[in-house]
């Protein structure tokens, strides 16, 4: 009531004037929390085109169901041009909070359990999606009209509780929703619980932008990118299903290049990764062409899609009208030329045919053509320009048809928004300043196309503009126990949401027996002896364990387990016995037939051996090893 108060008296407060005020109200629970946080957002972000949504969405000479409409479909726009990919909250609920602060003498507040609840007593059927507030609003109207205003005795007792301080309310209408609200608000306690699971699904739907899941091997980090990637990609998939029809879905997503997979080595370049120039061979000659690399492939298409998806409609000069220009110009001009993108290589048109265009090269052949229909798909953004062959002529043909003074006309764009992940597995091991060069930038959530602070940088090779939108998402994975290569460069963290990838001991696949110990317990077991020794990073990953039995397990620990630790420890096997026990390790001279012997051969030396042959050796026990039981190894190793 203090709130609907603030405007008591100002019916006609500008709608620029209520698109500013509503950014510092407090809506509580009028408005769901997701709409309260996108409509902060827009009002921050976008204040001028908001306004102009509030400016429409007020205008009393226009029917209401079109301004609800066309409200949401403005708002909606707005929030895509942001780069948002969600729900933008302007429901019927939000719209009809708006309406009432507005209008409190015109327009009551709206909840859909409510509604839905009032047609259950009538016994009428509720309207369609987006009609249900002005069918509300008549209910109302009629409770009104029909029981309020013929009920004297409680107008009275109403008008006895107000004080001059309060909203007059002279149509009943705040009074007939507080009536409203008694009888149908047993229904409120559903709608707060569905208003926080609608919440907690948002924030589960809230994906990283550039994540990197880092933890030591064996822990599931190339493993959960897949359900990553497919959360991301294609967010109404059960994953929950079984691991074979996850990795078909993933496989889907690959094949349909929502999904792109690369790893990262030392030899990984900018040329490799961007673009570069490649050496390519062509009628025993040797030729030089602009190449895009893995990345550029797929913000390619990622950008098409955001496009397609954020303009809502396209407004496009009509291609037969443009290319009917063209052709009239060279008929005037038959010298008109059009440069290529590397210099030195401009073409000229012959000629026209029924299907194509006849150019001559730089180099004097006239054996080219382009095909009219592929210009029109490319015109229209149906197809992608080739950085290679006849392709390359396209761009500046079509920079030339768009030049043409002539009428645009609109399209209408009803492309879903899709999402787009590439996974760069092993991210570490790459040179990330070298692969990544001047676009570490762009990957930044605020830098990104659509954005107020968004950037675009002119490529080095191609000289063409280049961004990445918000609806291309990086995965990367780390291996902490690498260390073959420098730490994760600096600027790359912090672009970075790091997720930690630890040995988890609880699984259910760690909780069978081997040896009379559970397999997590022999695990934890292992990874605390390893901290102690080296640190955390070096731990060992439950893929090693999980769902081993008595006998698989012992391939894990010679094929894998084993070998880690060789290479943690470096070949001191006296710290791989502090870790395994002496059922895995024994000291060396016990293998020594005749231990009074020298195990030197005969030679003269300055200095004594005697230090050398008491040194500690060790060996590793091996399955065919004399004597040699697993399990009794495992008992020890974990000093029963």
């Amino acid at each position: 009531m203090e709130l609907i108060q603030k405007f008591n008296g100002k019916p006609d407060i500008e709608a620029n004037d209520f698109a500013k005020e509503i950014s510092s109200i407090n809506f509580s629970n009028l408005i769901y929390h997701n709409g309260i946080a996108v409509r902060n957002h827009i009002a921050k972000s976008k204040t001028e085109e908001y306004k102009k949504c509030f400016k429409f969405l007020f205008d009393e000479n226009i029917n209401l169901d079109y301004r609800i409409e066309k409200f949401q479909e403005d708002v909606l726009s707005i929030y895509r041009s942001m780069g948002e990919k969600l729900h933008h909250h302007h429901d019927e609920r939000t719209i009809s909070t708006f309406l009432t602060f507005k209008f409190p003498y015109k327009y009551p507040l709206y909840k859909n359990s409510f509604y839905s609840e009032y047609c259950k007593k009538l016994g009428i059927k509720q309207a369609k999606k987006n009609n249900r507030y002005i069918h509300y609003i008549s209910l109302v109207n009629d409770f009104i009209k029909n029981y309020i205003t013929k009920d004297i005795a409680l107008l009275e007792l109403k008008n006895s509780f107000l004080t001059e301080d309060c909203y007059s309310d002279e149509q009943n209408l705040i009074f007939a929703q507080d009536i409203l609200y008694q009888v149908l608000g047993k229904e409120q306690e559903e709608e707060i619980e569905n208003e926080i699971t609608q919440t907690q699904n948002h924030k589960m739907k809230q994906f990283s932008l550039n994540q990197i899941l880092y933890g030591p091997p064996g822990t599931g980090k190339t493993y959960n990118t897949i359900n990553k990637a497919i959360e991301i990609a294609n967010p109404e998939f059960d994953l929950t299903q079984d691991r074979n029809t996850i990795k078909q879905e993933y496989n889907r997503l690959v094949e349909n290049g929502q999904i792109v997979f690369t790893t990262f080595h030392q030899s990984m370049t900018y040329e490799d990764f961007i673009e570069g120039i490649k050496p390519e061979t062509k009628d025993n000659n040797v030729i030089y062409n602009i190449k895009n690399g893995l990345f550029k492939e797929v913000v390619s298409k990622s950008i098409d899609n955001w496009k397609k998806s954020t303009s809502g409609t396209k407004q496009t000069k009509p291609f037969d009208k443009v290319f009917q220009l063209l052709k009239d110009e060279w008929e005037e001009n038959p010298m008109i030329e059009f440069p290529m993108k590397r210099e030195g290589n401009d073409f000229k048109i012959l000629g026209f045919s029924d299907s194509s265009i006849n150019f001559l090269k730089a180099s004097g052949t006239n054996n080219h053509t382009l095909s009219i229909n592929t210009l029109r798909d490319l015109y229209y953004g149906i197809r992608e320009f080739q950085n290679q062959g006849v392709g390359i002529y396209y761009p500046s043909i079509v920079d030339k048809l768009n030049s043409y003074d002539v009428d645009f006309e609109s399209e209408s764009i009803n492309s879903d928004i899709k999402n787009f992940v590439i996974v760069i597995d092993e991210i570490n091991r790459g040179n990330v300043s070298q692969i990544f060069g001047e676009l570490i930038t762009l990957i930044e959530e605020d830098k990104r196309l659509g954005n107020d602070e968004a950037i675009e940088v002119t490529l080095p090779y191609s000289k063409e503009k280049f961004g990445v939108p918000s609806n291309l998402y990086i995965i990367g994975t780390m291996n902490t126990a690498d260390r073959s290569v420098e730490a994760l460069d600096t600027a790359l963290r912090r672009r970075f949401v790091f997720e930690e990838m630890p040995p988890k001991y609880d699984l259910e696949g760690l909780q069978q027996d081997l040896f009379g110990f559970t397999a997590s317990h022999l695990l934890e077991t292992i990874n605390k002896r390893i901290e102690k020794l080296l640190d955390k990073d070096h731990q060992i990953g439950h893929a090693y364990f999980i769902n081993k039995n008595e006998t698989t397990i012992i391939d894990s620990f010679y094929k894998n387990i084993i070998p880690l630790l060789q290479e943690y420890f470096f070949g001191d096997y006296g710290k791989i016995g502090l870790v395994l026990g002496a059922g895995f390790v024994i000291d060396g001279k016990q293998d020594h037939e005749n231990q009074s012997k020298s195990i030197f051969a005969s030679f003269e030396y300055e200095n004594d051996t005697s230090g050398y042959e008491e040194r500690k050796s060790y060996k590793i026990l091996g399955l065919n090893d004399e004597g040699f039981d697993f399990g009794s190894a495992i008992k020890l190793l974990m000093n029963k």
